[in-house]
């Protein structure tokens, strides 16, 4: 199309483009055909996919979208082609899901393992690094768990699926506070005999003026032994 057949006020061209009224009755009959096609295809990948989606199942949901979409409103494409493409990929996604039961390597090669992130209260903060988790990313989604401060954790699993999983310390122990600043001392008590690195939450006890043990760094702050009931 020229820039001289452009008219702005041709509503006709903007609603239909060039195509005929009646394209709008093939359209929402290619959609319904298929949206059921696609509803049963996603019915089929199992009630897994329903949930947390894996690396794989992420990356077929992409691909579905994007197979029923040209069908669904272009009429120079078969809908035919869409459900053999819609198919094909449920059988690739089965087969794939049926060859991690053959091969353990295979299936964390594709899915992925699950990472440590944070062990007895001290941040690996490496891991962090490696998966591109900032620090105050991990802060957020451990105070969405009720998290307070490090001490409350004994392993914080970073999980195949991109989810959180923790294990709480049954005997809370001296730890960094995630508490933002403006609100700590309303919400945590500190520990006046121990300080927490401020960058992996390793704990010492007050009169350490040193290099932290586990990551060298040399930012100390006071740890917190628990927190203000309703705080």
């Amino acid at each position: 199309m020229d820039k001289d057949d452009i008219d702005i006020t041709d509503w006709y061209r903007i609603l239909f483009g060039n195509a005929p009224p009646e394209i709008l009755i093939e359209v929402s009959i290619r959609s319904i055909i298929l949206y059921c096609a696609l509803m049963f295809v996603v019915r089929l990948l199992g009630k897994r996919t329903n949930s947390i989606l894996t690396i794989t199942e992420r990356a077929v949901f992409i691909t579905l979208g994007a197979i029923v979409a040209m069908p669904m409103h272009g009429p120079i494409h078969g809908i035919v082609l869409g459900l053999v493409v819609l198919f094909t990929v449920l059988l690739l996604q089965r087969s794939l899901t049926y060859s991690f039961f053959v091969s353990r390597k295979w299936e964390e090669l594709m899915q992925g393992k699950a990472t440590i992130l944070v062990k007895d209260a001290i941040i690996n903060v490496k891991q962090l690094e490696k998966h591109f988790i900032s620090r105050q990313q991990l802060f957020e989604i451990l105070r969405e768990k009720e998290i307070r401060h490090l001490g409350q954790i004994k392993r914080a699993y970073s999980e195949s699926s991109g989810t959180l999983s923790i294990y709480k310390n049954e005997e809370v122990k001296p730890g960094l506070s995630i508490i933002p600043l403006k609100d700590i001392d309303t919400i945590s008590i500190k520990d006046e005999d121990h300080l927490a690195c401020a960058w992996c939450g390793t704990v010492v006890k007050k009169n350490y003026n040193e290099k932290c043990p586990t990551c060298q760094h040399e930012h100390w702050v006071a740890a917190s032994k628990e927190f203000v009931k309703n705080g």
